[in-house]
C-alpha cells in the first residue's frame, strides 16, 4: 500500500512527517510512503503575529485543499496549528504518542542579567500572560521589568535571530519542537541538530511547569488528517492511534472552544495522563478579561465519605504538622559542592545543606514549586520540576542532557527510581500527640511520617489517608497492603479545601 504524506516545508514539519511515517512502517512494514511538502500562508507571512492574522488555520488550510483535491492521502499537522473546526470533508483520524507539552525558556549566558530588565522573544498571548509571573518569581536573577517582542519563523530561524540579537536576552518555544529536532535521526538534518545544539550551549534553559503555564491545546501532539470517505486508510490509522493522548487533546480543544477559540486567546489548558487519573491544568483570561486558573486530578478514585468539621482532619494546618526534627548532615556539603555533570534532584529545600554549592555544570530539578522558589531565592538556577506529581513522573530531558541522576534526600528515605543518592539530613522523631478518636482524615507529606505515626497509633489503619501521587503513595500503599482507604490529592491545600468544602 502506497501512502502520500503531506506536511509543511519547514524542517520541523518534515521531521514530524517522518516520525509518523517511520512509526506507521514499524507497524505495517509493507507500507510505501511518499513524502510531499507545501508552503502555507503562515509560512509566507513571517511578519504578522499569529494572534493578529485575519483567519485561523494559516498553517493548515492550504494543506487541506491538497487533501480534498486528492493530491495527497493524509496530512501530518502539529495539532495546535489546527483551527477548532476542521471542516466537513476531512477528519482527524489518529495521533501518535504525544511529546512534551511544556514550553522551554532560554536565556543567553552572556546576558543573564541586564540591569533588572529581560527582553523575551515571544509571539504567543498565552505565554506572555503566564511568563511574567514565572520570570519574576522562579529565576535566581531578579527581573523587575519583563518585555516581550514578537518573533516569527521556523525554529532554527527564530533561534538564530535570538542568538544574534543584541537587545533580546531570552526566547521561549515549545519543548517538543526542540526535542524532535535534537532526537531525529534523518541524515539530511545532521547539520541542523549540530547548529541547534550550538545555540543551546550558549544559553541557560528552564522548562516552565504546566501548573504555572499550561500548554496551547494540542501542543506536542501530531494530528493525522485524511478525507472523511477514505475508509480503508481510516481503518488502518485507528490501529496506531494513541487513544488516551487523542482524548486529552480533544478535551483541551473543547475547553478552548468554550472560551471562544483562536490563537489570540490568553488561554492554556493541559490534560496530563497520570497513573492515578488525569491532571488538568487551566490558566488564562476569558474574553471579558476575567482571570481563571485550576490544577486538579480528574477521574481519580474519590472518598465518598464527608467531613463534618476541621477537628476531624490531621493536620488542621501545616503549622502543627511536626512529626520530625530535621538535622543536616554537614559533611555532605563538600560532596554536593564537588558534583559535576549530574542531574541533581532536590526533594525539598532542607535536603540542600546550607554550606553546599551547586556547580553550574549540573542540571537542577526540584520536586515541586515551593522547593523551586526557595532554591531560586538562594541564587540557584533550576532547570525544571516534577510539578508535585512525583519523582517517578517522566521528566523527559533526554534530548537536552544525558547526565546521570543523583537525589538529595534524608537518611531513611525509601528506595526510588533514582539509584544514586546523597543523604543530606536525618529525621529525629518528636514526641507528638494526636486525638485519634476525633481525627478521621489524614494527609501525609511523606511515607516516613506515616510509618512513624502508625507505629505510635496502630488504630490509624482504619482511618482515611491522603497524599501526593508519587513515592509517598506507593510506600503507604505497600504498608497498608490495599488502597480501599488511601486516596490521592495533589496538595495539602487542595485536600483541605475539598474535604471542608471551602
Amino acid at each position: 500500500m502506497k501512502i502520500r504524506v503531506l506536511s509543511r516545508k519547514s524542517d520541523l514539519a518534515i521531521i514530524q512527517a517522518y516520525e509518523f511515517g517511520e512509526y506507521l512502517q514499524s507497524k505495517f512494514p509493507d507500507t510505501e510512503i511518499e513524502y510531499l511538502t507545501k508552503s502555507t500562508s503562515g509560512d509566507k507571512d513571517l511578519v504578522t503575529p499569529l494572534s493578529e492574522m485575519s483567519s485561523e488555520g494559516v498553517f493548515t488550510n492550504d494543506l487541506r485543499d491538497q487533501l480534498i483535491n486528492n493530491q495527497c492521502d493524509l496530512i501530518v499537522h502539529s495539532w495546535k496549528d489546527l483551527p477548532i473546526e476542521v471542516g466537513k470533508q476531512t477528519i482527524i483520524a489518529s495521533t501518535l504518542k504525544r511529546s512534551d507539552k511544556r514550553d522551554i525558556l532560554f536565556i543567553k549566558k552572556n546576558k543573564i542579567n541586564k540591569d533588572g530588565v529581560i527582553n523575551v522573544l515571544c509571539s504567543s498571548p498565552r505565554r506572555k500572560y503566564n511568563l511574567e509571573n514565572f520570570i519574576k518569581n522562579y529565576l535566581p536573577q531578579k527581573y523587575k521589568i519583563v518585555n516581550f517582542e514578537n518573533i516569527r519563523g521556523n525554529i532554527p530561524t527564530r533561534f538564530k535571530k535570538f542568538i544574534n540579537s543584541s537587545e533580546n536576552n531570552s526566547f521561549i518555544v515549545a519543548k517538543a519542537a526542540i526535542d524532535r529536532i535534537l532526537l531525529n535521526q534523518i541524515p539530511r538534518f545532521k547539520e541542523l541538530k549540530k547548529e541547534l545544539k550550538n545555540y543551546i550551549n550558549q544559553c541557560f534553559w528552564t522548562i516552565v511547569p504546566l501548573s504555572i503555564n499550561p500548554c496551547s491545546p494540542g501542543q506536542g501532539a501530531l494530528a493525522i488528517e485524511l478525507r472523511i470517505d477514505d475508509n480503508k486508510l481510516n481503518s488502518l490509522l485507528k490501529k496506531i492511534n494513541f487513544k488516551a493522548d487523542f482524548e486529552n487533546v480533544e478535551n483541551e480543544r473543547k475547553i478552548l472552544k468554550n472560551y471562544g477559540g483562536g490563537c489570540h486567546q490568553k488561554i492554556g489548558v493541559s490534560y496530563i495522563h497520570h497513573q492515578h487519573g488525569t491532571v488538568v491544568s487551566k490558566r488564562g483570561e476569558d474574553e471579558k478579561g476575567a482571570h481563571f486558573e485550576d490544577w486538579y486530578l480528574e477521574k481519580n478514585k474519590k472518598n465518598k465519605s464527608s467531613c463534618n468539621n476541621i477537628k476531624q482532619i490531621y493536620p488542621e494546618s501545616l503549622d502543627n504538622y511536626k512529626i520530625f526534627e530535621r538535622k543536616q548532615i554537614n559533611e555532605t556539603a563538600v560532596r554536593i559542592s564537588s558534583l559535576k555533570n549530574k542531574c541533581v534532584f532536590i526533594s525539598r529545600i532542607s535536603a540542600l545543606p546550607n554550606q553546599a554549592k551547586i556547580n553550574s555544570d549540573n542540571i537542577v530539578w526540584s520536586s515541586g514549586l515551593k522547593t523551586w522558589k526557595k532554591l531560586a531565592s538562594k541564587g540557584i538556577w533550576v532547570n525544571g520540576s516534577s510539578d508535585g506529581l512525583g519523582e517517578d513522573f517522566d521528566n523527559n530531558i533526554s534530548a537536552l542532557t544525558n547526565f546521570p541522576w543523583v537525589k538529595l534526600t534524608h537518611k531513611d528515605a525509601p528506595i526510588s527510581n533514582i539509584a544514586e543518592r546523597i543523604e543530606t539530613y536525618k529525621l529525629e522523631k518528636l514526641d507528638f500527640q494526636i486525638d485519634t478518636k476525633e481525627k478521621k482524615y489524614f494527609y501525609w507529606m511523606s511515607s516516613t511520617a506515616f510509618k512513624y505515626t502508625l507505629n505510635k497509633y496502630p488504630e490509624l489503619l482504619e482511618k482515611y489517608h491522603y497524599c501526593g501521587p508519587g513515592n509517598t503513595y506507593n510506600e503507604i500503599y505497600s504498608i497498608l497492603g490495599h488502597d480501599k482507604n488511601l486516596f490521592v490529592e495533589l496538595s495539602y491545600d487542595s485536600w483541605k479545601k475539598k474535604l471542608l468544602n471551602i
